[in-house]
């Protein structure tokens, strides 16, 4: 292993996931405090001094290139920047978001370097002199404690609801050059942006999600108004994100958001260990199903059984007269 320092490559700007560099510093931020070193933070892109800054407020030092010919996305031109930081520095681990990007860039590394890729990993836990990253497996059925012997970590994060990591202040920002090839093997043709809802479930302190149990598209309704009532935010489980009623920027689960928010109410959704992976941290859980043998009971605070096409519109009204009054 190298240094005690560790190395976070941070997305900013067009076609980057950004909503995941919390979880991302968190995770760093705690394997550096466990070998007593510093947090070192690659951006590469364009228009992203600020996001820089902002970046600054929560790592040792941000390394960040911003420049137009960064605004597409160049695989070989940041794998250039992170080799130079990791022979500069030797790091630890590097750790990147569990991203298009940060799985792509995460791959590449590894192989460079030839040393083990651990990804999807959703907690570091430093213990006895020991580090281990929790990932799941078998679609979230189980959970595997990892630890790598010898070498530089490679390893990407998942995106999670969780808090902004604590403040250091002071982290230095410095413009760095990148090496950018001309002529290279892989460029980038065309960018197509995601159609996003406007809202960040990840950030929600109150999720009402609905699952294949609405039946019609038209029910769904019924879930967004109690999502309304009660100030929160609508989702969905991943079925109804398969038949094309929304896109995965409002799922919950293994394959879409991971949410830790202070209320979650499912409506409608069995509980399979996808979604559940994706929501089970959150603080008090109100399951609503006509199946009293839904799994999403055994881990919800408060299971109601029945038809929610006939519970919701009068949960909806209470919390309302509630709220008024």
């Amino acid at each position: 292993m190298g240094s005690i320092d560790v190395v976070v490559y941070c997305e900013a700007g067009a076609g980057q996931t950004e909503a995941s560099n919390a979880s991302l510093i968190t995770a760093g931020a705690k394997l550096a405090a466990n070998q007593g070193g510093r947090v070192v933070c690659l951006l590469v892109g364009n228009d992203i001094a600020e996001v820089a800054g902002e970046l600054g407020q929560y790592v040792d030092e941000v390394r960040v290139a911003d420049a137009p010919r960064h605004a597409d996305y160049d695989p070989l031109t940041v794998l250039g920047a992170l080799q130079k930081l990791v022979v500069e520095i030797d790091p630890c681990a590097v750790l990147f978001g569990h991203t298009h990007i940060g799985m792509d860039l995460a791959a590449r590394l590894s192989a460079k370097l030839g040393t083990s890729l651990i990804s999807n990993c959703f907690d570091v836990q430093c213990e006895a002199g020991a580090t281990h990253f929790l990932r799941p497996m078998y679609r979230g059925r189980v959970n595997a404690k990892v630890a790598v012997e010898g070498g530089i970590i490679v390893a990407t994060i998942q995106q999670s609801g969780a808090r902004q990591p604590d403040l250091k202040g002071g982290g230095q920002v410095i413009a760095i050059e990148v090496e950018y090839a001309e002529d290279r093997r892989i460029r980038p043709l065309k960018t197509i942006a995601p159609t996003r809802s406007g809202v960040d479930i990840a950030k929600a302190d109150i999720v009402v999600a609905g699952g294949r149990g609405v039946g019609e598209k038209e029910n769904f309704a019924l879930v967004e108004a109690l999502a309304a009532a009660v100030g929160g935010v609508s989702a969905c489980s991943r079925p109804l994100v398969d038949i094309g009623w929304f896109t995965s920027s409002s799922q919950v689960g293994l394959s879409g958001t991971t949410v830790k928010p202070k209320l979650y109410i499912a409506c409608g959704i069995s509980g399979a260990v996808e979604h559940v992976h994706g929501m089970k941290e959150s603080g008090t859980i109100v399951a609503i199903n006509k199946d009293p043998d839904a799994p999403i009971f055994r881990i919800a605070d408060i299971g109601i059984v029945g038809d929610l096409l006939e519970l919701l519109p009068l949960i909806t009204t209470e919390v309302k007269s509630t709220r008024t009054a």
